[in-house]
């Protein structure tokens, strides 16, 4: 790893390199990702972790398990591509997956080490992750469950603004923080496609005078069995009591 991941995985995101195993290290249970994003490996997750909230609404079930994945393939993926300029091996045809007995998202498993960006703009450098790993996962998702892409891709916002955040209070590291901001202001990229990373969050101040992020589109979490609106909720009505974010994704 560079220098400036070293630091990155050593203080705002300890530990997440302990995500990304290879096959070698992965256990035998590890999951396909072409077999999980599937119909019958949707059907599974929904099914599995569905049972986690009283099989609430699929759609809330997929976008709150989408987190995991989401927030993962971003700390990893997205973390080598700015600070080492490097592309992980992330695409579905080769990326696998280690779930928990909860059936959320443990860890990555890659087949082989990262590769340097083929392009460095802003509006180049996301594509492979764009069009090869979310946009897929995305897709599968939303199909068999119903619930609409561009929530999904505001979970997978949120995550890419908090880590650009992150990396702002790492030192040298303001080069990797202006590009990840840089993809965010964005309308279309270099394919000519539109971003469906484009402005995914708001920062506003709140009535203490503090800059909070909110997001574009809800997640829709509240219509799972006790959960609430989430801290970043656009909704009017996320003023109601909230629960604590789902366990285990950072800034969920």
């Amino acid at each position: 790893m560079s220098v400036l991941l070293d630091r990155f995985y050593a203080g705002p995101l300890k530990g997440m390199e302990r995500k990304l195993l290879t096959w070698d290290q992965a256990p035998k249970t590890a999951w396909r990702a072409t077999d999980l994003f599937s119909r019958r490996g949707m059907a599974h997750v929904i099914q599995h972790y569905g049972a986690e909230h009283q099989h609430g609404d699929c759609r809330a079930v997929m976008s709150l398990w989408s987190k995991y994945f989401l927030a993962l393939t971003t700390y990893t993926g997205v973390a080598h591509n700015l600070l080492a300029d490097r592309q992980l091996p992330l695409d579905l045809s080769r990326l696998g997956v280690v779930l928990g007995e909860d059936m959320l998202i443990d860890a990555l498993v890659v087949e082989d080490t990262s590769t340097p960006l083929a392009d460095t703009r802003a509006e180049a450098r996301f594509l492979p992750l764009i069009h090869d790993t979310w946009g897929p996962a995305i897709t599968c998702m939303a199909h068999n469950s119903g619930i609409a892409p561009r929530a999904l891709w505001s979970n997978l916002g949120q995550y890419v603004d908090y880590l650009v955040g992150q990396l702002h209070t790492l030192p040298a590291a303001q080069h990797a923080a202006e590009a990840g901001e840089q993809l965010m202001t964005l309308r279309k990229l270099a394919d000519g496609q539109r971003n469906p990373l484009f402005q995914p969050i708001r920062h506003c101040k709140n009535a203490e005078g503090d800059i909070e992020p909110i997001r574009r589109v809800c997640c829709i979490r509240y219509l799972l069995p006790g959960l609430g609106y989430c801290g970043n909720c656009p909704l009017a009505c996320r003023e109601k009591p909230e629960t604590q974010s789902p366990r285990r994704v950072v800034n969920g």
